[in-house]
């Protein structure tokens, strides 16, 4: 009882600390948040049913404006086999790489996920996991592809003429750190609830190409969760929100899948959900999902409703996602031999 109370102490303590931040700089974002399970929080690290998970996401923002944002994420994860002290460790690598503007500004993170597994029950319904992200991240950009106001001779831009501007350094690497909780109550593949909280960046690493170390990236504290309920033979309901705020920025996305569930193919999942969402005053989101066998794909569109559409057309970014769950089958051993009928 000791113990276990002690690691609540912890838990308590810990999301206490990363609610304890005034946050401020945007980090890259997916809108199939949940489809990016590592980015999204660490403690989701190994919560899965499966050996191995390996993820890939791609997103491509703002196609009408003359250079796209484009955002990439590869990762996995796994739990290790063995318990350790009472809960199960899990481990995983995500690698993200991000390129905007007409500077090229590239962002390239990579990331270690350290996770750790608790059940809370003997029923094995309940869960609580911790997890922490150490990494590092490199960011860059090109200055030859900007142009600036002393390269106008005054008739016209004149790329032989100097900029007038002096940038120490165009690329820059710094530690980085993130850490996070989860709870999950999973009744059956068709009921449950997963809820999150997490923090990036809390040792607010320096980031200027000047020099400058009192500028630094911003704490970032993300709220999510995600229940899963039937409400028919066949279909269930998803509700789903994600809230998260970095300084001055802050993003809130809630809405719903509907999934309808198909015939099980060789006795695994095969579904098909579709879902819309609002991020808060700036784009409406549509998403299809197919389960089938061992992966979950998933495509979505932004519709843009902000401001910004007036540039955008009202175009937003186009995301897909795909995961697959290696899951390694334990062969049927007979214990006693069953003679055939026909003898």
């Amino acid at each position: 009882m000791k113990s276990r109370h002690l690691f609540l102490s912890g838990i308590l303590h810990f999301v206490f600390y990363i609610l304890h931040f005034t946050l401020s700089a945007q980090d890259i974002h997916w809108s199939q948040f949940n489809a990016s399970p590592q980015n999204l929080n660490p403690a989701q690290t190994g919560l899965f049913n499966g050996d191995w998970r390996f993820v890939g996401n791609n997103r491509n923002q703002w196609s009408a404006i003359p250079v796209p944002y484009k955002t990439y994420s590869i990762s996995t994860d796994t739990r290790l086999k063995k318990e350790w002290m009472g809960g199960t460790p899990a481990f995983g690598l995500i690698v993200n790489t991000d390129k905007a503007g007409d500077s090229k500004l590239s962002t390239t993170q990579v990331m270690l996920s350290i996770g750790y597994i608790k059940k809370l029950t003997s029923d094995s319904t309940h869960f609580i996991s911790v997890g922490i992200q150490p990494g590092f991240t490199t960011k860059n950009f090109n200055i030859n592809a900007l142009t600036f106001d002393n390269q106008y001779d005054g008739d016209a831009y004149n790329s032989s003429l100097g900029t007038g501007e002096n940038f120490p350094k165009t690329r820059i690497s710094y530690f980085d750190l993130g850490g996070g909780l989860a709870y999950l109550w999973k009744k059956s593949q068709r009921k449950q609830l997963n809820i999150g909280v997490s923090a990036f960046h809390v040792n607010m690493p320096k980031q200027s190409f000047f020099n400058n170390y009192n500028i630094r990236l911003d704490v970032k504290t993300t709220v999510s969760g995600m229940l899963e309920f039937p409400v028919a033979a066949q279909v269930d309901l998803i509700p789903t929100f994600l809230y998260q705020k970095q300084g001055l920025f802050h993003e809130t996305v809630a809405g719903m899948f509907g999934k309808y569930y198909l015939q099980p193919v060789n006795g695994m999942t095969t579904a098909f959900s579709l879902g819309a969402f609002y991020r808060m005053q700036d784009a409406f989101i549509v998403v299809a999902n197919m389960d089938y066998r061992s992966f979950n794909v998933g495509i979505s569109y932004d519709v843009n409703t902000s401001k910004l559409n007036a540039a955008t057309f009202d175009r937003g970014g186009f995301e897909i996602s795909v995961i697959y769950i290696f899951k390694k089958e334990i062969p049927f051993i007979a214990k006693k031999r069953v003679c055939p009928i026909y003898m």
